[in-house]
């Protein structure tokens, strides 16, 4: 029984690995809140590496590998916090100030590294250990209580949608979140509490792991045909980079947002382009059709009126006209579907 728990710890530490690594590579994608992620299961993965050693004897072997050494729990609350913010605020982006909330990991990191060469036993101080141990705890009870709030109030609004009326990425959320939570709640039991049955965490992220796999490849299963051309493939002359930033100056510089009628041939034709790698372009690197890719351009103008005060001059119909819509009915669902809420609501609450 032994033999077979060490096995499934160590597959899934494996797995989580790769599935990590797939995660943090999307910080160079739309997708950064997947890195923030990709963090997370990097540490339940060397969790699950130092029980499958303690069983295994490993850890007590000469030269065997310090994975406790990348067990820095004080990673997991800023990021768990800005994988929600990405998922559930359309607007967040990233701030340099926002690094800050990973130093206190870093300090922990060069406090561990320090005590292992000199070694000296920090595990003796009260302080370290409300450091290294309860402040990631509460962290996490914190970062969960902002999420299940943010969700339920945004379930009111229905503002959670299936991407493209495919379910899966809100049950892939739900199923992480929920994990978070359970782990988050038996961890506060054997914190305080004093049962000592980590084992069930452990399964927990074991289950997350491979949970968490089978969604993402359920999500991501499509097979071109053999002659079907790969989107971009028939435009091998084109610099992708440069021609993103192209259609980012043409929108963003010159407005084009702003012709209500503009279509997807016309932004193709102004920018000297053919329409099919315009189109892939958005849907490539946006990850976004073309008049969502749109209508985000004009919400942001929006905003920006709203903002600069116009609005105590001119109705919200008006500057919704003025930014690029063509009428009140389809401002009110762009906005609503790319902010959660109304103009009217959101203007109040944001001041």
């Amino acid at each position: 029984m032994t033999e077979t728990v060490e096995n499934i710890y160590f597959v899934a530490a494996i797995l989580g690995g790769l599935l990590s690594l797939a995660l943090l590579s999307q910080i160079f994608t739309a997708r950064k809140g997947s890195f923030f992620l990709g963090l997370v299961i990097v540490i339940f993965s060397f969790e699950l590496l130092l029980s499958w050693g303690a069983l295994s004897g490993y850890n007590n072997t000469p030269g065997a590998f310090p994975f406790g050494l990348f067990l820095n729990y004080l990673v997991i609350p800023p990021s768990i916090w800005l994988f929600v913010k990405y998922n559930t605020d359309h607007n967040f982006r990233i701030q340099s100030w926002h690094l800050w909330l990973f130093v206190p990991a870093l300090l922990e990191t060069a406090l561990s590294l320090f005590a292992r060469i000199t070694s000296t036993g920090l595990r003796g101080y009260g302080l370290w250990v409300f450091f290294v141990d309860y402040l990631p705890l509460l962290g996490v009870i914190g970062v969960l209580t902002y999420f299940w709030r943010t969700y339920f109030v945004l379930r009111r609004q229905n503002a959670f949608k299936a991407r493209n009326k495919q379910p899966i990425p809100q049950i892939r959320l739900l199923v992480l979140m929920s994990a978070l939570t359970l782990i988050c709640l038996f961890w506060i039991v054997f914190s305080f509490v004093g049962w000592d049955y980590f084992e069930i965490i452990e399964l927990i992220m074991v289950l997350l792991i491979f949970g968490f796999a089978f969604l993402n490849f359920l999500d991501g299963q499509h097979f071109p045909t053999v002659l079907q051309t790969e989107p971009g493939g028939d435009f091998p002359n084109y610099d992708d980079p440069a021609q993103l930033k192209r259609l980012d100056q043409v929108l963003k510089q010159e407005g084009l947002f702003l012709n209500a009628n503009l279509s997807l041939k016309e932004l193709a034709n102004h920018l000297d382009l053919p329409v099919r790698y315009v189109s892939y372009l958005i849907n490539r690197y946006h990850h976004k059709n073309y008049k969502e890719f749109v209508n985000g351009f004009r919400v942001e103008a929006f905003l920006e009126k709203a903002k600069s005060g116009e609005q105590e001059h001119k109705t919200l119909l008006a500057l919704a006209l003025e930014s690029g819509f063509s009428s009140k009915s389809t401002f009110n669902q762009v906005f609503k579907n790319h902010t959660g809420q109304s103009p009217s609501a959101y203007l109040k609450q944001n001041g």
